[in-house]
């Protein structure tokens, strides 16, 4: 006995795929649908990891923010940061956004 006789999905499945290797235009659709739902896949976790990255700029920019407020020298906060001091002060110079 065969695996697809065994299990109604699997030979649902397989059933599909006979289709589809014998109608190239079906192909054609499942393909491009595939395509489809990988750049779509593709696009959302582009769009993730850049509003990930976004956020740690912020929280990053806040926190050098406040350490300035507290009054603490620059190379401490590059040393707790991991920023270089030209770097914060290029942060501390550019004009803040309201997001």
């Amino acid at each position: 006995m065969s695996v697809s006789e065994k299990s109604p999905a699997i030979a649902q499945a397989w059933g599909v795929i006979k289709t589809l290797s014998e109608d190239e235009e079906a192909r054609l659709i499942a393909e491009s649908r595939e395509k489809a739902r990988r750049d779509f896949e593709d696009r959302f976790d582009g769009a993730y990891r850049d509003g990930l990255k976004e956020g740690e700029q912020k929280k990053e920019l806040e926190f050098v923010q406040n350490a300035l407020r507290m009054k603490l020298p620059i190379a401490d906060i590059a040393a707790l940061t991991g920023l270089s001091v030209p770097e914060i002060e290029r942060i501390t110079s550019e004009p803040q956004r309201t997001t």
